[in-house]
């Protein structure tokens, strides 16, 4: 082969680079010289026809603005390639590709991407792409045709439009956060704040049933609520508006009601309670704890005192759920009662009764305390000096009186139970 004349030129169109003789210790050797912008770049190769076929790449790169790849050595363009073979499926460039691996890395903390990526099939596998809108319009159409009072539709369907209005988006791509951000944005008062979130734990509850978000879907769990109720003033019943609730609750809400005003369970407490925890022998309920239950620590001792004894005789059964059905029907069932007993609804009002007569009656402070799950502090704070003597002895006489003609709810209530999903992490009070 007849030896070239260095330096060796290599042209195509505006592009040029080129091509010397560079023997080392009397071996041959060939130097590629070209610019990458303003810099000055060198490769050196022992075999010539290496070092032309690299020589002619460049030329090509130059000429059709690819800039960048310019400085790759052969390994390095191999690599390239490949790359773009395996991306040609997906349509994204390098670069987005890259940057897109490179955030999901930092936020699983190492190379996880392809574990996540099952991970997240598994868990919409079978989900349906939805609106929020499209969810809201669905939802608000399921909960009238389940005979929901006008109230409680009316306050779902200003709550759930309003956020509708506000996220156009997939309701699996609604995160906490922003959730947040826009309760935030309200401007209304804690309590109204909260009863807009629990509209929308419905919601998001009914979209998990009806498999537009995963089962394991927890985002509006993790949005701050507000109102503890720290502020609230502590309220009661009188004997007679007791009495006037427990003739209007159908016979399903009785153990509820009657539990909540004569042994001071907390609302959340009872819808756990089991009935082989009313102990009628030994005259006590024991009260489990929520997650702990299974390891029976945490638990407490609460009375069963002669007139709820008397009471929950009538209902009693070896085991199941004291309150069998869901947590957003009790308290739509717990409205209606108060309606048809003429009667204010009050915050907690149930266990604020229970701890006041009760410390009024035995004068015990710390037993009190103990029974309610409560601090001595808090009782001494709360509950001293609201009720009069003579109206402690009527309340812990109250049985059960005659009760108002059925209503039909209880009827409904096992129907409900069925078609309407508990709401997890829901703070409301009764």
């Amino acid at each position: 082969m007849k030896t070239p004349d260095f330096p060796k030129v290599i042209k195509g169109g505006n592009a040029q680079v080129k091509i010397y003789e560079t023997p080392t210790k009397g071996y041959p050797s060939y130097t590629l010289v070209y610019y990458e912008g303003r810099q000055r770049k060198r490769e050196s190769n022992a075999d010539y026809d290496e070092i032309l076929t690299r020589a002619r790449e460049i030329v090509g790169d130059v000429e059709t603005g690819r800039i960048q790849s310019i400085a790759l050595s052969g390994r390095e363009r191999e690599s390239y390639e490949r790359a773009m073979q395996v991306l040609s499926v997906t349509g994204q460039p390098l670069d987005v590709a890259a940057s897109h691996y490179a955030q999901a890395y930092e936020t699983l903390g190492g190379d996880l991407v392809i574990e996540a990526a099952k991970d997240y099939k598994r868990r919409h596998s079978g989900i349906q792409s939805k609106l929020v809108s499209e969810v809201v319009e669905e939802f608000l159409a399921t909960r009238e045709k389940q005979n929901r009072s006008a109230r409680h539709l009316e306050s779902l369907s200003s709550h759930c439009t309003r956020f509708a209005g506000s996220f156009k988006e997939n309701i699996s791509t609604v995160n906490a956060s922003v959730v947040d951000l826009w309760l935030d944005k309200l401007d209304v008062s804690p309590r109204t704040r909260d009863n807009v979130l629990g509209s929308l734990s419905n919601l998001f509850e009914f979209a998990k049933s009806k498999h537009y978000l995963p089962k394991d879907h927890d985002e509006l769990s993790r949005v701050t609520r507000l109102h503890n109720g720290e502020d609230t003033p502590v309220e009661i019943y009188t004997p007679d508006e007791m009495t006037a609730l427990l003739k209007a609750v159908d016979a399903a809400l009785v153990p509820f009601v009657a539990i909540g005003g004569f042994a001071g369970l907390r609302s959340s407490e009872i819808e756990r309670l089991d009935w082989k925890d009313v102990k009628f022998d030994s005259n006590c309920i024991v009260v489990q704890k929520g997650k702990v239950k299974k390891r029976g620590k945490s638990r407490r001792v609460a009375p069963l005192l002669p007139n709820l004894k008397i009471i929950l005789e009538k209902h009693r059964k070896a085991s199941g759920p004291v309150w069998p059905h869901s947590h957003a029907y009790l308290h739509e069932a717990m409205r209606n009662a108060a309606t048809r007993a003429e009667i204010t609804l009050k915050d907690n009002a149930l266990r604020h009764s229970f701890v006041s007569y009760r410390v009024a009656a035995i004068k015990n402070v710390p037993q009190v305390a103990y029974e309610s799950g409560n601090s001595p502090q808090i009782i001494h704070s709360n509950y001293l000096e609201l009720v009069i003597d003579a109206d402690v002895q009527r309340w812990f006489a109250i049985t059960m009186p005659q009760r108002r003609r059925a209503t039909g709810y209880g009827k409904r209530a096992l129907a409900l139970q069925e078609v309407t999903p508990p709401i997890s992490n829901h703070n409301h009070k009764t």
